[in-house]
């Protein structure tokens, strides 16, 4: 009993001494005040670098409507940076149509690569279709060359003419 008892007491005592000395010898108040750093400011233009210039062709499948349309091209999310381009497509002509998009400075913020583009059709009529494509490209381009890539597209009103339910039979 006495050595249990001993060890119990020693024990405390321990606990009290470092209780004691241990936020002097490592607490805030030990610690050396730290001087206010300057913000580091953030690059408001990215190096020339890092940006490419991509080619899509677009290839609007079931023609545009009698009245036309208009397709823009925007980025679809975060990953990467380029300015929205718009292209008018004139109702007269054939059926099947194919523009090509060129995306300048484009600023790839992933790691993996991605161009993720959003490619709204709107027609005169209002109706609006919206497609997302994401597309991976080189780790290190060559450089004078443009890489290319093919989206192949129909109409709203089109695909809406496809899309719609067939009619119940009759019965007679």
């Amino acid at each position: 009993m006495r050595i249990r008892f001993w060890k119990v007491w020693a024990l405390a005592a321990g606990f009290m001494t470092a209780s004691a000395f241990i936020p002097a010898l490592y607490g805030q108040e030990a610690q050396a005040k730290a001087t206010p750093k300057e913000k580091a400011k953030a690059k408001t233009e990215p190096d020339a670098a890092g940006k490419r210039t991509i080619e899509l062709q677009l290839a609007l499948s079931s023609g545009s409507g009698s009245k036309g349309c208009k397709i823009e091209v925007k980025p679809a999310n975060a990953s990467c940076r380029f300015e929205p381009q718009t292209i008018d497509i004139d109702g007269a002509g054939s059926r099947a149509s194919q523009r090509s998009v060129t995306l300048k400075d484009v600023e790839i913020r992933g790691a993996d690569r991605n161009v993720a583009v959003a490619i709204t059709i709107r027609e005169a009529d209002g109706t609006a279709k919206t497609i997302y494509r994401g597309y991976r490209v080189a780790a290190e381009p060559k450089p004078g060359q443009v890489e290319h890539f093919t989206c192949w597209m129909t109409s709203p009103s089109r695909s809406a003419v496809v899309a719609a339910p067939d009619p119940a039979p009759t019965r007679r």
